[in-house]
């Protein structure tokens, strides 16, 4: 008896070790390979792709000085550097007579990369950049040039034109075109770049604190006084300090504190936002105490790795609809979600609450049946978990050019319990209205020529007598002229929230209800 027992209790063991070693490496492959959205990327590379841009106009302002063959590092004695070492920097292959061509060729890239045109090339073509104008004038190679080096090298890595980019723009287009929807990509490599530069970080910072821990100035605090003292740097004037001797002691062992500890404290959730802020604070000193600015943007930079990309995602579509909401307001339907309710959501964030899709359906499995009806709707557009709809009862149709459009109203209004169908043009917007039971029409107009819309309109008309509502634009209110003498016809002009829309179609379908 005993002896099974204790066979029982060596095999509880191997199950529990086996158990622990699983979660080991379910652990690590969700920290390294779980796919990620690639926004902080994109803004990371809009970022440095600036700042390489910047660093090589700099450069312009006298080129010859410092890369030229007889400059003020000449070309040979550079060679002769290198020599016992394998580089790489074409700068030590080209001579004075493609200097400038080749030059203004780098200023180009870089804005290419910044802009997010041909990433993937550009990408690793600003990372060769960065490095070989380093190694071509090591006399003045700072850490700046060091942080912009790795971060180009991680963002080569990782998927860094999939968003915030011109070549997202085109990929958006495309899928415009074909009629599916926008939704947020996520990639492994895109994870795996992240963590990279969040490693990167900590370790910079692990290293740079016990460097300052073998020097006595640290310990007694005199070392962050001689910084702030300098004139060489200085750019305010912090010698009053001098008769505060305790505050630049604190500096100094506040700074090393931070840079050791960092790589254990900034994987905690509540205290990163400290963390981070302490360091943008050095950073941003650094820049405007020490002059130091392109090293303190720099480093503050990179910080976007530690951020959430849902809250940047969030807030980025934030800023895009209200610069849409100014400047174009007749492109497409355009929702002003400051006066709109907490249940508005945008369409940009929708993938990030997909929950459980059916592999199969590419459907959340516990979205409500369809009863063998088709849908006007393409398969890859998402929908999240809603409460059940009644199909049976009337719906609304809903005709707008915009998958993204198409989708937003249609998640706002099943989250309201109105069931909906949805149509691409007019001509399966007919076919809805023919063949099933329809209450109202809704029409968003400003994907389409006027004259179409005043079509389509009377041939609903001359169906039945639903009542309709038309989004219009400012722009095209006088092209519709026509329609106002219309009977159930309502009019909203945009912009709108989706509150004001689900009212207006209340009002339109009450009014026809009493007319009935």
């Amino acid at each position: 008896m005993s002896q099974g027992t204790g066979l029982m209790q060596r095999y509880g063991g191997i199950r529990w070790i086996q158990h622990s070693i699983r979660q080991v490496f379910s652990a690590w492959d969700r920290f390294w390979f779980e796919p990620a959205d690639p926004v902080l990327l994109g803004i990371i590379r809009v970022l440095c792709g600036w700042m390489l841009f910047y660093n090589l106009a700099v450069w312009t302002l006298d080129l010859e000085a410092f890369f030229g063959d007889q400059g003020l590092q000449p070309l040979q004695a550079i060679r002769s550097l290198y020599a016992s070492r394998r580089v790489f920097c074409f700068w030590l292959w080209t001579g004075d007579t493609y200097l400038w061509p080749i030059h203004f060729a780098c200023l180009t890239i870089s804005a290419l990369f910044c802009l997010g045109i041909a990433t993937r090339i550009t990408s690793v073509l600003c990372f060769l950049i960065t490095i070989s104008y380093s190694q071509r004038v090591p006399v003045a190679n700072f850490g700046f040039d060091q942080i912009l080096g790795l971060l180009c090298l991680y963002l080569c890595i990782g998927p860094s034109g999939a968003a915030l980019s011109v070549d997202a723009m085109i990929r958006r287009w495309r899928l415009r075109r074909n009629g599916k929807s926008k939704t947020v990509r996520r990639f492994s490599s895109a994870r795996v770049s992240m963590r990279l530069i969040q490693l990167h970080l900590c370790a910079i910072y692990l290293w740079a604190g016990l460097g300052k821990l073998k020097g006595p100035t640290w310990w007694t605090g005199e070392a962050m006084w001689r910084v702030l003292a300098n004139q060489e740097y200085q750019t305010m004037d912090l010698t009053w300090m001098a008769w505060v001797p305790s505050l630049p002691f604190f500096l100094a062992h506040i700074t090393i504190v931070w840079e050791v500890f960092f790589i254990a404290l900034i994987w905690n959730p509540r205290l990163r936002p400290f963390l981070l802020a302490i360091g943008l604070a050095m950073h941003v000193g650094i820049g405007a105490f020490l002059g130091m600015w392109t090293f303190g943007l720099i480093m503050a930079f990179a910080y976007f790795a530690f951020s959430d990309p849902d809250v940047w995602r969030a807030r980025l579509s934030a800023a895009g609809d209200w610069i849409q909401r100014r400047t174009h307001s007749d492109q497409g339907l355009i929702f002003n979600t400051a006066v709109a309710n907490s249940r508005t959501i945008e369409a940009t964030e929708f993938q990030h609450l997909v929950r459980d899709p059916d592999p199969l359906t590419h459907k959340p499995a516990s979205e409500p049946p369809s009863n063998n009806v088709p849908s006007t709707e393409p398969a890859t557009e998402h929908q999240r978990p809603v409460p059940p709809v009644n199909h049976a009862s009337p719906q609304i149709c809903i005709v707008a050019a915009d998958a993204g459009d198409r989708s937003t109203l249609r998640r706002y209004l099943r989250d309201h319990n109105v069931a909906c169908r949805f149509a691409a043009d007019f001509n399966s917007g007919l076919d809805i209205v023919s063949r099933y039971r329809i209450s109202a029409v809704v029409v968003n107009s400003t994907s389409f020529r006027p004259s179409v819309v005043c079509n389509f309109v009377a041939d609903v008309a001359d169906l039945t007598s639903l009542p309709i509502l038309v989004l219009i634009s400012p722009q095209h209110k006088g092209e519709l002229t026509e329609l106002l003498r219309m009977q159930n016809l309502t009019f909203l002009e945009l912009p709108a929230s989706l509150r004001e829309i689900r009212r207006k179609l209340h009002e339109a379908t009450s009014t026809a209800t009493l007319e009935a």
